[in-house]
């Protein structure tokens, strides 16, 4: 399977702690306390056959990439002011605009270079970039408002002369509950807007093949509270299906020859996700711990899906220097080929290493996180963030 033997698979940890289970008190027997509180960043990070390169020294982070012709393109957000979407080409950054905003998708095509992402209209308040942000697509670094209601784009995908963008627009309300419901998930066909599901419904990945358009995402469950007990769900030509009738999420799709893959999870008994991998609407369960799957490829007849297993740790140091037992995450990044797992080979990642908890967040030094992997060739991309 190619270097599938050889790759050094990237970790991962995203940024969100899901929970914490308090487990013990302070006063159980200590542990070395850690020398000093650095302050972490996430750093955007390019992983190319399993040897990371840092692409940012301030704090950042890749969202996709995509390879043409041995060109590396990597799209992300440098943080700061709002953020700032970026293009780095060969390991070379390039400001996509200079308001804030974010660039989330790539993809190649005819040499013409498309990026998905937002824009917002104003600076000021994390309120006023959010209401002013407009779902923006790059061509070539140029941009194009896709709407003039607060939006975001988060996958393209280019098919012969057709471009097909994905997102959500907000119709208005001044509340946050209002907001919610004026919610429209949205795919632009060539700038013109079409509305998939309801206000609930979430979209996450666009692809086209043969004609035919496949939109992995998730709707919720009837009768669910907004936001809760959604389903994984694939539309083609807009009608969709379910993939799963307990508490799921689709995340990308990929269409090869006549076989549709769908990577995701489902929320099993507990409430303990299991990464997911649907062929044709089959599902294959990745991982028989708490699992995430972001991102799916095929190359070559096999099946490469990034995501995330979760071992729990116990060790927390307080920024304050003050020792405490919780339970919280403790994400790993895993290479699915072909249904089997890859890990990191890396010693410090098999040792239980001290969290810091700083202003209630939990920091872990020298954690990754992945979001999407790309094949060319031989070699294998993954992009994300790398935390030091």
């Amino acid at each position: 399977m190619k270097k599938v033997w050889k790759l050094h698979i990237v970790a991962m940890i995203g940024f969100v702690v899901l929970g914490a289970l308090a487990l013990g008190s302070a006063t159980q027997p200590a542990t070395a306390r850690p020398a000093a509180f650095a302050e972490p960043v996430h750093r955007a990070a390019l992983w190319v056959n399993g040897e990371p390169q840092i692409l940012s020294d301030t704090e950042s982070s890749a969202s996709s990439v995509a390879v043409s012709d041995g060109d590396v393109y990597v799209v992300g957000t440098i943080w700061g002011e709002g953020g700032r979407a970026t293009l780095w080409v060969n390991g070379e950054p390039q400001a996509l605009s200079n308001m804030p905003s974010s660039a989330n998708d790539i993809r190649i095509s005819n040499s013409y270079v498309y990026i998905a992402g937002n824009v917002s209209e104003r600076d000021g308040t994390h309120a006023d970039r959010a209401r002013s942000r407009r779902a923006t697509l790059w061509v070539n670094g140029a941009p194009r408002t896709l709407s003039n209601l607060e939006s975001a784009a988060n996958s393209v995908f280019v098919y012969g002369s057709d471009i097909f963008v994905l997102g959500f627009v907000y119709g208005g309300g001044g509340t946050t509950r209002e907001r919610q419901l004026s919610r429209r998930a949205t795919l632009w066909v060539n700038g013109v807007p079409q509305t998939l599901g309801n206000n609930q419904t979430f979209l996450s990945s666009v692809f086209v093949s043969g004609g035919n358009v496949y939109v992995a995402g998730s709707t919720p469950a009837p009768a669910a509270p907004l936001g809760r007990d959604m389903r994984a769900t694939l539309w083609v030509n807009g009608v969709p299906r379910t993939l799963s009738n307990t508490s799921s999420w689709a995340r990308s799709v990929f269409v090869s020859g006549n076989d549709v893959y769908v990577a995701g999870e489902v929320v099993a008994q507990g409430w303990v996700s299991r990464a997911t991998l649907w062929v044709n609407g089959v599902p294959q369960t990745l991982s028989n711990i708490v699992s995430r799957a972001n991102s799916v490829f095929v190359s070559g007849g096999d099946i490469y899906v990034a995501g995330i297993t979760d071992s729990g740790q116990d060790e927390v140091w307080h920024d304050r220097g003050e020792r405490i037992r919780d339970w919280v995450q403790d994400e790993r990044a895993m290479l699915w080929v072909n249904g089997t797992p890859g890990s990191l080979n890396d010693p410090e990642s098999l040792t239980r290493r001290p969290f810091i908890v700083r202003d209630g967040s939990v920091v872990i030094p020298g954690e990754t996180a992945g979001f999407s992997v790309f094949v060319y060739g031989d070699d294998i991309f993954v992009v994300g963030e790398i935390t030091k």
